[in-house]
């Protein structure tokens, strides 16, 4: 038998119709879990699938695996659930933490909310990673296109560079890239 924490009560995980019949598993307000298959209830390893605790599972219909999140499971079972919450957030940020005084329903909007608050993704650079250009060449872009000398047509700019010729206006009016100012 397994040792219980303070104030720690277990349930009776019921899954949905897709799980197997013959999975037979407890769930702690601690986000423990018990495996009740065989004659001894054993604590289950702990397994993460991005950055998550899952735990590993057999499908009804086909016996394939699958898996359901631990932060889900707690709260479905031990949580008070409004109509249209879709989701569990962590409210301290930490992934592995599924205490259930750790964890909430919410909206995707407070999801969302409360993903763009984490310290932890407000500390992280932002860089444009999603740009055939980096700094440097748009500096260059713009020093070409600024040149009161300049000779070389706007098309053959955009040829030199590998854009599109809209892309290049886009830069000289400051719709794109406009946070580039000294070149």
């Amino acid at each position: 038998m397994t040792k219980n924490y303070g104030k720690e009560k277990w349930a009776v995980i019921k899954f949905d119709a897709r799980i197997s019949d013959k999975e037979k598993f407890k769930i702690s307000n601690y986000g423990r879990i018990l495996n009740c298959k065989g004659a001894n209830e054993q604590l289950v390893k702990v397994s993460f699938i991005n950055g998550y605790q899952n735990l590993p599972l057999k499908q009804q219909v086909n016996g394939k695996s699958t898996s359901r999140y631990v932060h889900k499971l707690v709260a479905e079972h031990f949580l008070e659930r409004k109509p249209d919450d879709v989701y569990v957030i962590h409210l301290n940020y930490d992934k592995k933490d599924n205490h259930v005084s750790n964890l909430k329903w919410a909206t995707k909007a407070e999801k969302e909310n409360h993903q763009f608050t984490n310290p932890e993704y407000l500390a992280t650079p932002r860089k444009r990673t999603y740009s055939k250009l980096s700094e440097a060449k748009v500096k260059l872009i713009k020093r070409k296109i600024f040149d009161p000398n300049r000779r070389t047509r706007l098309k053959m700019i955009a040829r030199q560079f590998g854009i599109s010729e809209m892309q290049l206006y886009r830069i000289k009016s400051g719709e794109n890239w406009s946070s580039v100012t000294d070149y």
